[in-house]
């Protein structure tokens, strides 16, 4: 493809790089390329990315570049083992290496020891690549660790004297701290754009996006519940959010039409579709399904028995199924219930809207219009807003967590 080509020419000429190139745009392809253009001064290449991700990458180097050795370690195992990441410091450190951070968002908090260690491993490095496609799921300081991996002269200031160059903060009340808007954006543009490659999906398939309404049994007994949550997750006009939205959601979803209408759906679209959930007690007993529980070989059977159709309908943990699937067989995917997370979500839809994928797309949102947490969650989604921040904006325009929940 022209823009894998581009990608190259550009990053191939730098020890360091970043390919934001959206979900299915051949992206690991590009990495694996340049990987094997520097082979002849690399002594050693470590591929970082999360555990899920590991077998995929694997058997992309196989289709690609099947004569360079790479080690794939998860990100997760770097944070959490000390041996594990002792282990590969070493090798990093003993060699001159080449460093990859696939699904570079899982660096952003500066704060996790994942991220820490991480950077440390870069400054060991004499080549290093982030790949993402969504460099950004929150705010631009999600832009400062990945910036900061592949070399502290790309931005020359710290974490501190970023967020202070390019973020305006609430100074006052209960938004106090946040980030209100960004500044300067031109400028930081001009420091790391020498540096990235990105690019959009264009392939010549359509995505069309249906809202599927279902309702509640009964209305009286959920605004019940929703006020009984609220006297356990809030203190005064503090609330838990987190918790008092995964119980309200797990409510309104069992006790509700929804599998009804979900089934109704199946039916009128008679055709292999991806379901994914938030809760495995929403999996049917009986479905065919990718979890947290299977081992590698169990998923790769799923999917290739999904794949050759001796089943219509495959469901799908968020955890599990929104990074590193390749599921462009399929055209239809269903959100029976809706993450918080925008990344998690573009991650979700990339994985039957990517090359390859000939037919149309069509996804279907199931929506529980009694509630306003469904449509709050849908929007922060559509805007790419954190929707902690947006909870926090709600509460003080409506006057309080108490009045603020009537709304929901």
């Amino acid at each position: 493809m022209n823009n894998q080509d581009t990608a190259f020419k550009k990053l191939s000429r730098l020890k360091v790089g970043a390919l934001f190139m959206e979900m299915g745009t051949g992206k690991t392809k590009v990495a694996l390329d340049l990987i094997a253009s520097k082979m002849h001064k690399v002594e050693y290449v470590l591929w970082i990315c999360p555990c899920s991700l590991k077998d995929e990458i694997e058997s992309e180097r196989m289709k690609w570049q099947p004569n360079i050795e790479i080690d794939v370690v998860g990100c997760e195992s770097i944070g959490q083992s000390d041996r594990i990441y002792m282990e590969y410091l070493k090798k990093v450190q003993d060699h001159k290496t080449f460093i990859i951070v696939d699904e570079s968002l899982k660096i952003k908090n500066i704060h996790t020891k994942r991220t820490k260690r991480i950077i440390i491993m870069g400054d060991n490095a004499a080549y290093k690549l982030v790949l993402n496609g969504t460099p950004i799921s929150k705010n631009i300081l999600d832009l400062w660790t990945q910036m900061e991996f592949l070399s502290p002269k790309i931005l020359g200031m710290s974490y501190n004297q970023f967020k202070n160059n390019y973020c305006e903060y609430y100074q006052t009340g209960k938004l106090k701290g946040l980030v209100r808007k960004h500044h300067n954006i031109p400028h930081l543009v001009a420091k790391i754009s020498p540096y990235i490659f990105d690019c959009s999906l264009d392939i010549d398939t359509k995505k069309e996006r249906h809202e599927i309404a279902y309702s509640l049994f009964d209305k009286h007994e959920y605004e019940s519940y929703k006020m009984d949550l609220l006297g356990m997750y809030s203190d005064g006009e503090d609330i838990n959010f987190n918790a008092f939205a995964i119980k309200l959601q797990q409510y309104y979803t069992e006790n509700s039409n929804r599998k009804k209408i979900i089934t109704e759906l199946l039916n009128d679209i008679d055709a292999g579709t991806i379901i994914f959930v938030r809760f495995l007690q929403s999996i049917p007993k009986d479905a065919h399904m990718i979890t947290g529980d299977q081992n590698e070989n169990e998923r790769k059977q799923i999917l290739s028995d999904f794949k050759d159709g001796l089943f219509k309908t495959l469901y799908i943990t968020y955890g599990c199924g929104s990074f590193g699937l390749n599921l462009q067989f399929c055209k239809n995917m269903i959100f029976a219930e809706h993450t918080w997370d925008y990344a998690q979500r573009i991650q979700a839809e990339a994985r039957i809207y990517r090359m390859g994928q000939g037919s149309s797309v069509d996804y279907y949102d199931m929506v529980c219009k009694e509630s306003g947490l469904e449509d709050m969650i849908l929007r922060c989604i559509s805007k790419k807003a954190d929707i902690l921040d947006e909870v926090k904006k709600e509460i003080e325009n409506k006057g309080g967590v108490k009045e603020w929940v009537k709304t929901i």
